[in-house]
């Protein structure tokens, strides 16, 4: 199986952030083998700084690492306005650490051993949706409330100003914008989101939209676009006026 291929026509970079040299070497060689471009970094700082000078498309984070632990640096990356996609490596396997990955804006989750195919494939699932927020999917926009989601552009705007979400937050946002007012369940969020591909417990998709309510919510304590729809999972607010004449542009 060959690299994915980004638009520019060049295969992928990766960022590898892990204290491990054995891992690094392990990952790395794989991932070269399969014509990606490789970056390592021995722990966060090195990390961050590569994040910023190198531009990577994905990242794979170590989450246990002396200085600063990859939980941290995924948060400052998303402090940063930087969306790329970061999958985090641990041998931490609770729900508890989970939820605390996610929390801290990773896409992706695995355990610690995992098979390299496995993470390729993940790679792969996670490089291809942050192409199509770069390429468009033709499906339109939709207005709600004060909200404006261009599914064209994979652009969300919220009373005016620019809202930076994930590759997985615009994912969640995209299927409950597909349908405003049907209430979807976490199972079936999670098997939009990941595919079949991901193995992991429903709750870990509250972590995401707790972010994503952060980031659009003027009020994320009272939550007016995103709604939790008790037993069970959420829904988009169909009930809030819009803030212009034209409620919608292009249904999905």
């Amino acid at each position: 199986m060959d690299s994915y291929i980004m638009s520019r026509n060049e295969p992928a970079k990766i960022l590898i952030v892990d204290d491990s040299d054995a891992v690094r070497a392990s990952v790395s060689g794989y991932l070269r083998e399969m014509d990606y471009t490789v970056i390592e970094a021995t722990d966060g700082i090195q990390g961050l700084k590569k994040t910023l000078s190198e531009k990577p498309d994905l990242l794979i984070l170590d989450v246990v690492m002396p200085g600063m632990e990859g939980t941290r640096l995924c948060q400052i990356i998303r402090e940063r306005g930087i969306n790329t996609p970061i999958i985090m490596l641990t041998e931490k396997i609770s729900l508890e650490d989970k939820v605390l990955g996610f929390s801290s804006g990773g896409d992706d989750y695995l355990a610690k051993p995992f098979s390299k195919e496995e993470l390729e494939l993940r790679i792969r699932a996670l490089l291809r949706r942050s192409a199509d927020r770069s390429t468009g999917s033709g499906a339109g926009s939709i207005s709600v409330g004060d909200m404006e989601i261009d599914f064209d552009r994979h652009k969300v705007t919220e009373g005016g100003r620019d809202v930076v979400l994930t590759p997985t937050e615009f994912r969640i946002l995209e299927l409950l914008a597909s349908t405003p007012g049907r209430a979807y369940s976490r199972h079936e969020l999670l098997n939009y989101v990941w595919d079949s591909a991901f193995e992991g417990y429903k709750r870990n998709i509250d972590p995401h939209v707790n972010r994503l309510r952060n980031k659009l919510e003027p009020n994320p304590n009272r939550p007016t676009y995103i709604l939790t729809v008790w037993g069970i999972g959420y829904k988009l607010n169909d009930a809030l006026p819009p803030s212009s004449d034209t409620a919608r542009h292009n249904s999905i």
